[in-house]
């Protein structure tokens, strides 16, 4: 045994430094939770927001390892309005705390998505997040708020819901094994 684990050892000095690729789904932290849907009330003639926050483990021990790259690589929202008609857009945040994810800049936002009376709005989530978080992919532990903002230009309330339905973050590692 001790034998196939030097091999094994060598073998991987021999490889040198390789790249580890992990899928991150996030919607997974949120679904059943509650955490997955944003109720939005925009009164006539004014913007508003609403967010919720999660906490999101991750495998522990890439402290020493570099981010290549964090994309989103599946996101889906619906938008299911109850009535009025306005704009509702998504922004992510992350950061090392929950406190943070409220200070930090938004690393992605989705254009507005308009809404108008009882409808069902599909929205997709997608983009490239590297450079902007990719020292909080080398903790064991990150947070994420999700941001709905919607304005509202008519004269009667915007009210409905957005439903996240997908959130999958790639996040390639440059391994440093040793």
């Amino acid at each position: 045994m001790k034998a196939c684990a030097a091999a094994l050892l060598v073998c991987v000095a021999a490889c040198g430094q390789g790249k580890a690729i992990f899928n991150v789904d996030v919607y997974s932290y949120m679904a059943g939770t509650g955490k997955d849907t944003i109720q939005y009330f925009i009164p006539p003639a004014t913007s508003d927001s609403a967010s919720t926050v999660l906490k999101v483990s991750l495998p522990p021990g890439f402290g020493s390892s570099s981010v290549d790259s964090v994309k989103i690589t599946t996101g889906n929202a619906d938008l299911l309005n109850a009535g009025g008609t306005g704009s509702i857009g998504f922004s992510l945040y992350f950061a090392a705390d929950s406190a943070g994810t409220y200070t930090a800049p938004a690393a992605l936002s989705i254009p507005s998505t308009a809404v108008s009376g009882p409808d069902t709005v599909a929205v997709a989530i997608t983009g490239d997040l590297s450079g902007i978080v990719d020292s909080l992919f080398k903790q064991n532990v990150l947070w994420v708020r999700i941001q709905a903002k919607g304005t509202n230009g008519g004269a009667t309330l915007v009210s409905g819901k957005g439903v996240l339905t997908a959130l999958l973050i790639r996040v390639v590692l440059q391994d440093k094994v040793f």
